[in-house]
């Protein structure tokens, strides 16, 4: 059976969003740390997103432009089941 990982961005006193309701818009990840969470999520085979999240990064699958730009990285290693 898998593991179910939990991640959330949110701020040290425990907002999610902003004030205009926007999902990390206050987060932007620097480098280091985006490539820190890619290396960590490498073996995930499914993610669970919830309304916001979804219609924020749907916007790469649904926008040409930005699917053509897209990079697409083959996992070091697959998981099995």
């Amino acid at each position: 059976m898998g593991k179910l990982i939990y991640l959330l961005i949110v701020s040290l006193d425990g907002y999610v969003a902003d004030a205009d309701g926007n999902c990390a818009s206050w987060a932007q990840p620097t480098e280091e740390a985006l490539s820190s969470l890619n290396d960590a999520m490498t073996n995930v085979s499914t993610y669970l997103y919830g309304r916001k999240m979804y219609e924020m990064m749907a916007v790469w699958e649904t926008d040409p432009e930005l699917a053509a730009s897209s990079v697409r990285h083959e996992p070091a290693a697959r998981p099995t089941v």
